[in-house]
């Protein structure tokens, strides 16, 4: 999973995204990952892709109501065949199968082509939040409930 996550913030940097760090510490991934919230797409080249699913998110969605999962962490390491998009109707469907209305998400603001593909996938803009040196625009999509 870590190196999905080194993978993907790699590439990111090489189109300009100043959103992850080179590495993520495995200490600050471990709390995800024991609580059961940190998924894997494996393939039979090993692990492709991976994503957190989450019940609640009060750093970015303080204040909205308790009606929703939470995405981070989506990465792939093969770009441009589909992995992303069916981990992220996989993730819809898990929130739905838990009782949820949204899926939220976030992504950096200045990543206008996240953005786009957030809501070619069906996902509203609902604001900006900043937090740290950074500023999310943060989205969601209904998923049933």
């Amino acid at each position: 999973m870590l190196a999905v996550l080194a993978d993907a913030a790699g590439w990111l940097r090489a189109q300009d995204v100043e959103q992850w760090p080179d590495r993520f510490p495995a200490d600050w991934v471990m709390p995800a990952i024991q609580r059961g919230e940190t998924w894997l797409a494996e393939h039979e080249s090993g692990v492709m892709g991976t994503m957190v699913v989450q019940w609640e998110d009060p750093t970015f969605w303080f204040g909205y109501p308790d009606d929703a999962g939470y995405l981070h962490r989506l990465a792939v390491v093969a770009h441009g065949i589909g992995l992303g998009s069916r981990l992220l109707a996989w993730a819809e469907r898990h929130a739905a199968r838990h009782g949820k209305t949204f899926l939220r998400l976030d992504c950096v603001a200045s990543n206008a082509a996240l953005r786009a593909y957030y809501e070619r996938a069906g996902y509203s803009a609902v604001g900006d939040v900043t937090v740290g040196e950074y500023t999310q625009t943060r989205f969601e999509k209904p998923v049933g409930g």
